[in-house]
Parts: structure tokens; sequence; C-alpha cells
């Protein structure tokens, strides 16, 4: 598992891994500018002309567990306008066409699983950070 000291290391390491396959890379969320806290999750969204499926995975910052979730998203250019706060560019400039896109994809047996796991991961995390029982209802309902 990789270790990271520092959010620094974590965005470089973020940027390495996904700028050459994106128009714009950017973290959505508390974390982009908020302390990481133990049991975080790093939500990344990815525009670019070539679709993927999400990708997953759990590093350490500090000795923490964090959760990277990257999701990929189709690229439209636009009109450069000003980033809304919860998000901190990591490559290329925000335009008024960036929305990340919640429809339900599909997905082969093999990627149903990987993204089930990614879901529970995350509501466990969620669970661990406020001990909120919702999140535990959640990963019962998948598990059960």
């Amino acid at each position: 598992m990789l270790n990271f000291k520092n959010k620094k290391e974590i965005f470089e390491y973020i940027t390495n891994k996904f700028q050459k396959e994106s128009d714009i890379l950017l973290i959505r969320g508390s974390s982009a500018y908020n302390s990481i806290k133990n049991f975080s999750d790093i939500d990344i969204e990815i525009y670019s002309k070539k679709l993927q499926k999400p990708y997953y995975e759990i590093v350490s910052f500090k000795e923490k567990p964090i959760l990277i979730s990257a999701y990929f998203n189709r690229y439209i250019s636009g009109k450069v306008v000003k980033k809304p706060n919860n998000i901190k560019i990591l490559h290329g400039k925000f335009n008024n066409k960036i929305k990340p896109d919640f429809k339900r994809d599909t997905y082969t047996d093999k990627q149903k699983i990987k993204r089930e796991c990614q879901l529970v991961t995350d509501f466990f995390f969620k669970y661990l950070r406020t001990k909120d029982k919702t999140y535990l209802n959640a990963i019962q309902k998948r598990i059960k």
C-alpha cells in the first residue's frame, strides 16, 4: 500500500497517474481543501474524450487509510468560469460544461463486484468517521 506524508504528495500522485488521459482533472468535496482524516475519501473527477470505468485505490496517509475514487466523465469544452469552492483543479481549466454524470453505468460481472466493494468500503469509511449508523444500513443491504 502506498504511504504519503502530506496532502501535496497525494495530489502529485493523483496528477501523475491521471493527467495524461485527462483534459480536466479535479478533486470535488471536503478533501479538496480540508484536512485529511482517518478513513477519508478523495473523490476525483476526470474529464476526457475517452471514458473509462471508475478507479479505486486504498492508500495510507500518515498511517491512516484513505480511499481514492476516480470517476471518468466525457469532456465537453466550454467557457472558462470560476470553479465552485469545493473543487480543486489539479490539471486543466474549469468551464461551464463541467458537471459530474451520476447516471447509472453498465458494468460487467467483474466490474460490478469491484463497484460493490468500493461502495461498501466508502460507506464503512463514512461510518468510521461519523458513527452514523445509516451507513451501516447501506452496507447491510449490499452484503445480505
